[in-house]
């Protein structure tokens, strides 16, 4: 160095190491100790592998299954429903097809009248009271006397009427009771209700009594309007031969005909 300046020589010697320095610094890596760091390497991240598994497989499963969040059932959403086919609407009935006289409260007779009310029952039997007579000592005319007996529920009044035209049984024989009714139940036409009023109707009722018997009300009138009477819906019977009431009323009984 001269006057503070730096030779040549010492320069170029200061240039020299800083060349070597670097030179020994770039020098490129000895490959087996790039080997082993990389062996250490994948050692160690299999080890890490392992310890996370174990820690994983040491989780009880209900655990798991608790910490999961839990979700409602779902249910299957119903079947499209076919839309329903429409009701087809009846058409009206003809006239023809009409029966002469209907009514939609009871069953129909022969001629298409009711022969009961609606309420009444239609099945099984019912038992009804049959109006016998009885002999009495000094007495021109019989008494009048009830008996029970089983008939139809279907008709009842109807049923009853047929079973007091035909007589009584043996065991009201045997109990002394007597009828002006004997197998006639034949004779028997018809029961027709208009309201509460009802109507019998009989084919005939010749021979029924003895040509000089004066008790044809007692005999014939009232054992049938009893019967057809005990019946809380009929309030009033009328009875008719082949549908003529005068043939009953004047010519049976031999009195008017009633209003």
């Amino acid at each position: 160095m001269t006057d503070g300046v730096p030779d040549a020589d010492a320069t170029r010697d200061a240039l020299r190491r800083l060349a070597g320095t670097a030179a020994d610094t770039a020098r490129p890596p000895d490959l087996g100790d790039l080997r082993h760091r990389a062996r250490r390497r994948r050692v160690r991240s299999v080890a890490v592998a392992g310890l996370v598994a174990a820690a994983m497989a040491a989780i009880p499963v209900g655990v798991a299954v608790t910490a999961a969040p839990s979700r409602a059932p779902q249910l299957a959403a119903p079947a499209p429903t076919a839309p329903a086919a429409p009701t087809p609407v009846p058409s009206p009935p003809r006239p023809s097809d009409l029966p002469s006289s209907t009514t939609a409260s009871a069953p129909a007779t022969e001629t298409g009248g009711p022969i009961q009310p609606a309420t009444e029952p239609t099945v099984g039997t019912r038992e009804v009271k049959l109006f016998l007579l009885r002999e009495q000592a000094g007495q021109r005319c019989p008494q009048v006397v009830a008996v029970k007996r089983d008939v139809p529920a279907r008709g009842v009044a109807k049923e009853a009427l047929r079973a007091l035209l035909d007589g009584p049984t043996p065991a009201d024989r045997a109990a002394g009771l007597t009828s002006a009714f004997d197998g006639d139940a034949h004779r028997f036409r018809y029961l027709k209700l208009d309201g509460t009023n009802a109507r019998a109707d009989f084919t005939d009722l010749d021979g029924i009594l003895a040509p000089d018997d004066s008790c044809e009300k007692t005999k014939l009138l009232e054992p049938m309007r009893r019967t057809l009477e005990q019946f809380g819906w009929i309030a009033q019977t009328r009875f008719s031969i082949r549908g003529d009431q005068r043939a009953f009323y004047v010519d049976v009984l031999h009195e008017r005909v009633p209003e």
